[in-house]
């Protein structure tokens, strides 16, 4: 089997958004893992970081240096929001589909974080929310330990849906989309 190692060398803004990640990912591990407590502060800031990778894999399968393709992540543009990353990275087959209703459901719960007040890891929506989480039962547990709590289930589900991303990034750079200009006039973006 031959691979084409073109296709998975770094090259251009891809150089630098792979150590901007990796560096955010230490980041969001010390912070996520050991340092916050304040259930707030973990629902967003897993959430977040999720979307965040999500987005990253995005970038990696989208041509590179069009102006076009940055217009799409901006606020209120077709991939401007959580929920249409999701949709989007599902309908283009770089994510699965247990890993799109994860996502979901993370999106389900920071969003509940960031827009009520009084609402913590107790709440029997956020509960049946973390209780639904599936991913993390193919790729590190097929159960769940007896006294496991939604909050442990949310951290668990966010760091195996971060590393199931992490490697889509690659998987997608080598599928990389590029602008068409089959008739060798210069577009205009």
């Amino acid at each position: 089997m031959h691979l084409d190692s073109d296709k998975h060398t770094l090259k251009g803004k891809e150089v630098e958004r792979y150590f901007d990640f990796n560096q955010a990912l230490i980041e969001f591990s010390d912070l996520f893992n050991q340092t916050e407590t304040n259930e707030r502060s973990i629902a967003i800031l897993g959430g977040t970081f999720l979307e965040m990778t999500l987005e990253h894999v995005l970038y990696s399968f989208l041509p590179e240096y069009d102006k076009q393709v940055e217009k799409l992540f901006e606020f209120n543009s077709p991939l401007g929001n959580f929920s249409n990353k999701i949709q989007m990275a599902f309908c283009l087959g770089l994510i699965e589909k247990i890993v799109m209703q994860d996502l979901n459901l993370i999106r389900k719960i920071r969003n509940k974080f960031a827009h009520q007040m009084f609402v913590d890891f107790q709440d029997s929506q956020i509960e049946s929310w973390c209780k639904g989480l599936e991913w993390h039962k193919i790729s590190f547990m097929d159960y769940v330990p007896e006294g496991a709590t939604n909050l442990m289930l949310f951290q668990v589900g966010v760091n195996q849906l971060i590393s199931n991303l992490n490697g889509h990034i690659s998987i997608a750079r080598g599928e990389k989309r590029h602008i068409l200009n089959n008739f060798g006039k210069k577009a205009s973006t």
